[in-house]
């Protein structure tokens, strides 16, 4: 399974980092914030992507699919995409789409499929296009999910945002790269359990406590830039292990 970070900004956003967006296997996203299209068109993967995970619907997790949709129905480089996320992600897009002056006729000629997941502590599954993909609700200010991807017996959860949760360790479990968020510093672990976000050290227990094989950082607010080094070592001396710091365009194999 491959693994490419296109995104790996925190909210409070980067000159050189796009935010979020990981593509697995060139057909396949994991959140698709500002800037995804540009890089997707910039590497020459814009062509395969099929479905699209939302983990939640705030503006750095979600802000790239308008231009992503508008780039494939002026392409013609798809005939279609499924939009997979949180409950009212439809809604959202539909009712966004519709504010910025989208052509009705673009629904003519491009078709977007709605899956949504149900607002439950329980894992769901679909599987579609070779993949199941997992997910399950995780702790975060507004109403998010983390996500499992399985093909090939391979396998990789991405935390999207959440402070540390049990839910996230039963998704991860076992599994081959587990990609979680790191908001904040270790020292400030209560504001970032306030808003919903973890700090290296929880990123390294829900590691450890998952058992997970690899494990890749992403989110770092980019006013600790300058500390990557520092979030790395603290992970790192609590996981007893590598720990990857994302950068954008990085690839995986796992």
């Amino acid at each position: 399974m491959n693994v490419k970070f296109i995104g790996t900004a925190g909210s409070f956003l980067a000159a050189n980092k796009s935010y979020p967006a990981i593509m697995i296997n060139n057909d396949l996203l994991l959140d698709c914030g500002e800037g995804t299209t540009q890089k997707l068109i910039k590497i020459n993967a814009i062509q395969k992507i099929s479905i699209v995970c939302i983990t939640h619907l705030h503006n750095d997790h979600i802000g790239g699919i308008f231009s992503l949709i508008w780039y494939y129905w002026l392409s013609g480089d798809r005939k279609d995409l499924k939009i997979i996320g949180p409950p009212k992600t439809r809604e959202t897009i539909e009712k966004i789409l519709d504010l910025l002056n989208t052509p009705p006729s673009m629904s003519n000629s491009f078709k977007v499929d709605f899956i949504e997941w149900n607002d439950t502590n329980q894992i769901q599954k679909i599987s579609t296009n070779n993949y199941d993909i997992k997910a399950i609700r995780v702790e975060h200010s507004i109403l998010a999910f983390a996500y499992r991807i399985e093909k090939n017996n391979k396998s990789v959860c991405y935390s999207g945002d959440t402070a540390p949760s049990q839910n996230l360790i039963k998704l991860a479990e076992d599994c081959d790269l587990f990609i979680c968020e790191s908001t904040f510093p270790s020292q400030f672990k209560r504001i970032a359990a306030k808003y919903g976000h973890c700090t290296p050290y929880d990123l390294a227990r829900l590691a450890n406590e998952s058992h997970s094989k690899k494990v890749a950082m992403v989110h770092i607010a980019s006013n600790y830039l300058d500390q990557i080094d520092k979030f790395k070592s603290q992970a790192e001396k609590e996981f007893g292990n590598e720990i990857i710091i994302a950068e954008d365009l990085m690839e995986i194999q796992i």
